[in-house]
This record gives structure tokens, sequence and C-alpha cells, in this order.
């Protein structure tokens, strides 16, 4: 579909196979993959997509997603997937995303946090007036409330260890965001279906390191940390059930 307004980007499709779990819902990495699409697509039609950034050694480094499902989608299901710039403040941005079903009703949200960095020098920097003119803002989607960092658990079960792999890695050569949701729920004992999903995300791991997972399981969630040999953290993943 495009461009809604300039601050604003949707797209219809359908529930593909690939994207689906053996219930014949839309997974959760499917779901965080196809809102990281659509921010992509949104990037690309204002003209400061991942190539632009590329050659200005720049990159927009996602720092936390926080995401509200209502329901699953199926197989097959047509649905409508959105995004929008909801706020920029000097060296961050935040971002919203929705699904909606065909009869128009919101059935997953997120909220996000960038960090725009330097890639020259790794750390953050204040995108230029232009670059936040061109997304734009609207009024933030309401979300669940929520603390800023995950707290996480005083005790947490260590798992097998698992070496980065090269279909791990994204365009900015770490591991991609999803891909630390897929390990985390790998890492659990029994599959989930969270309500709610938050992730902070610490630093980048990188082709050859390897994640140690430690996981805590308590009555109304799970945390995984995925942490280096030495127990630094490379992001942590809080599954939420009401």
């Amino acid at each position: 579909m495009g461009l809604v307004d300039p601050s604003t980007f949707e797209f219809s499709t359908h529930i593909r196979y690939s994207e689906t779990m053996h219930d014949g819902l839309m997974s959760l990495p499917a779901l965080i993959d196809i809102f990281q699409d659509c921010s992509i697509f949104h990037s690309e039609a204002i003209g400061y997509g991942p190539e632009r950034l590329k050659e200005e050694k720049k990159a927009w480094m996602l720092t936390h997603w926080h995401i509200a499902v209502e329901r699953y989608p199926r197989l097959g299901e047509e649905i409508i997937v959105g995004t929008f710039p909801s706020g920029f403040k000097t060296v961050s941005a935040t971002r919203n995303f929705y699904l909606r079903d065909a009869a128009g009703s919101i059935i997953a949200r997120a909220n996000s946090t960038w960090g725009f960095i330097d890639l020259s020098t790794g750390k953050p920097v204040r995108p230029s007036p232009d670059h936040v003119a061109a997304y734009g803002l609207r009024e933030p989607l309401e979300m669940p409330a929520e603390t800023r960092k995950i707290a996480l658990p005083e005790t947490l079960e260590l798992c097998d260890p698992i070496p980065v792999r090269r279909d791990l890695i994204d365009t900015n050569e770490h591991v991609n965001n999803s891909q630390y949701v897929r390990i985390a729920l790998g890492a659990l004992p029994t599959e989930v279906r969270p309500d709610r999903v938050r992730v902070d995300y610490k630093r980048s791991a990188v082709l050859g390191d390897v994640l140690h997972p430690q996981i805590a399981l308590e009555d109304d969630r799970s945390v995984v940390v995925l942490a280096d040999a030495e127990g630094a953290v490379y992001g942590a993943v809080e599954f939420l059930f009401n």
C-alpha cells in the first residue's frame, strides 16, 4: 500500500505458510520480522534506507522492543502491517507498529526504541535535521504500562551454548534482532505463545561469538538472558502471559 501520509507506511499481505507454526498461527519471530520489514520499507520510501545509511556510515540500532499481541493471525489470513515514528530525542527515536485484520481491528501492536549509531566509531550520534524531518511524527499507540528495563530474576538456569552462525547475521554484520527472540524461545523447555514480549538489547553479537542462554520460569513470565561466557549480557528477553 505504501505511504498513507509522510509519517506512516502500510502494506497488505497474507500470512504465509513459512510464517506459521504447527498450529497454523503466525510465529512470534515472524511477527517481529514483518514489523522490521515494514520499518525498512518505510525508510526506503522516504529515501533513508539501509544502503544510504551505510554510505554515510550510520545505522539505526534497535535497543528495546515492547510487543503486545491480542491474537496471532492464521495461515492465509489477510492483514495490514503499519509503522510510524512516535518520537525523536537527541540520539534516539521511538517507532510504533501495528497489525490489523481484514475488519480493521488491531490484533498486535508494538513500541520500539532505536539508537542512531556512527558505524565508524560505534558511538551514538544525533541524526541530521533533514533526516528527522523526512520521517515526520505521529502520536504514539496506547501500550500496556511497562518498566523501562526488564527486571532480571536473582536465579537463572544456564543452558547449552549457541555459537553465532552466518545465517543469524544481518546487513549490519550483527545478529539480527528477531534472532535473539528465536534463540530465547528455543531455550525454553516448552513451547509458549506470549501475550506480551519485551526485549532489551545491550550489545551486538557478531559472527564467532557464543551465546550462553540463562532462563528463569515464573508464574506469569519467562525470562531468557543471552550472555557471553563471562556473563556480559548481549540481550534479555521477557515473555509475559496474561
